[in-house]
């Protein structure tokens, strides 16, 4: 079954990422994960007998967890979830490097 990823987090603290999978007839869950890939919106993930494939390769993602998703246990991770690249996508440099448990920011950030 194919799973497309309609909003991702990501969480510095802890060095993992977030995202709303949905499939077909509007089943949607909440994943949780680690990895060297960051899900985006748009990707296409499958889960297949030799791991996750993201757009038809194969990734080296872990899921930790899956949640039903509802939209408050999402705006849950979104208040507590504090990465300056899950407000803004686009963000250059990051004044919180110190803090992160990246080595590569998800978002492309450099640090100050």
């Amino acid at each position: 079954m194919d799973w497309e990823i309609d909003q991702t987090l990501v969480c510095p603290v802890t060095g993992t990422g977030f995202a709303i999978a949905s499939a077909v007839k509007n089943m949607k869950l909440i994943l949780w994960y680690k990895g060297s890939y960051f899900l985006r919106t748009g990707n296409i993930l499958t889960h297949s007998p030799f791991g996750v494939i993201v757009n038809g390769r194969r990734t080296s993602i872990a899921i930790i967890h899956t949640f039903h998703y509802s939209n408050a246990l999402w705006q849950t991770f979104k208040n507590r979830i504090s990465c300056p690249g899950n407000d803004d996508p686009t963000i250059t440099v990051c004044h919180r490097y110190k803090e992160c448990m990246f080595t590569l920011c998800p978002y492309g950030a450099k640090s100050d």
